[in-house]
């Protein structure tokens, strides 16, 4: 097993298909051998509650909240993109609970998951689910951080598990970079459950905090 780097700090682990299978991929990274790695993704959510307004004028607050976290290189240090998403995750959740404790029901709308890569080994793969409209079991996205000094393997800075979703459509199209043009594709992902977890530097290690969860509500039988 290699124990360089790649090309990007950002790695996608997918299961999906039928039956369920992980989606191969190029990394070569120690700890992330074959999965997918990306160039940047990002994420949205929005929470609405009902028209009626009372005096804080919590009854009509729309929260946004897009969170993007990207490196095009290895060794790009993602902490700040992942706070910045915990950051809008949690603006958008405490929105939601403060309409919750007046009475007021919130819409919680999740965006969709938008992710970019080169077209490699996994393209295929993933053409295939969407065009069979095959289920994607899980998306893991994970952002590392700088290898800490002394440590074997590279460690979590930032990660993204969206679950029970499909990819709705992908975008290929052409890009120049640094060493000629590029074939992109661009996937959007839809998913009923999301956890995000923001890993902070302390000592030595990077320890998670507090993660933001969100589930969708059951479909009405």
């Amino acid at each position: 097993m290699a124990s360089g780097g790649g090309w990007s700090n950002i790695f996608l682990q997918m299961i999906a298909g039928m039956p369920p299978l992980p989606v191969v991929g190029e990394a070569w990274l120690d700890g992330w051998w074959t999965q997918i790695e990306l160039e940047k993704f990002s994420w949205s959510m929005s929470v609405k509650t009902n028209a009626k307004r009372d005096a804080t004028g919590i009854g009509t607050a729309v929260a946004g909240a897009a969170a993007a976290a990207g490196g095009a290189v290895a060794g790009n240090v993602a902490g700040l993109g992942g706070a910045v998403g915990i950051a809008a995750a949690a603006t958008a959740a405490a929105i939601a609970a403060a309409a919750l404790a007046k009475g007021d029901k919130p819409e919680i709308e999740p965006g969709v998951l938008r992710m970019w890569k080169r077209f490699d080994i996994a393209s295929s793969r993933l053409h295939t689910v969407i065009d069979n409209n095959m289920p994607v079991v899980s998306a893991l996205i994970t952002v590392i951080h700088i290898k800490p000094q002394g440590a074997t393997l590279h460690q979590p800075g930032f990660t993204l598990l969206a679950t029970d979703g499909f990819l709705e459509k992908v975008d290929v199209t052409m890009e120049r970079g640094d060493k000629g043009v590029e074939v992109v594709e661009e996937f959007d992902m839809h998913y009923k459950s999301i956890v995000i977890t923001y890993s902070k530097r302390l000592g030595a290690n990077n320890v998670p905090m507090a993660p933001f969860i969100y589930v969708s509500p059951s479909d009405p039988e």
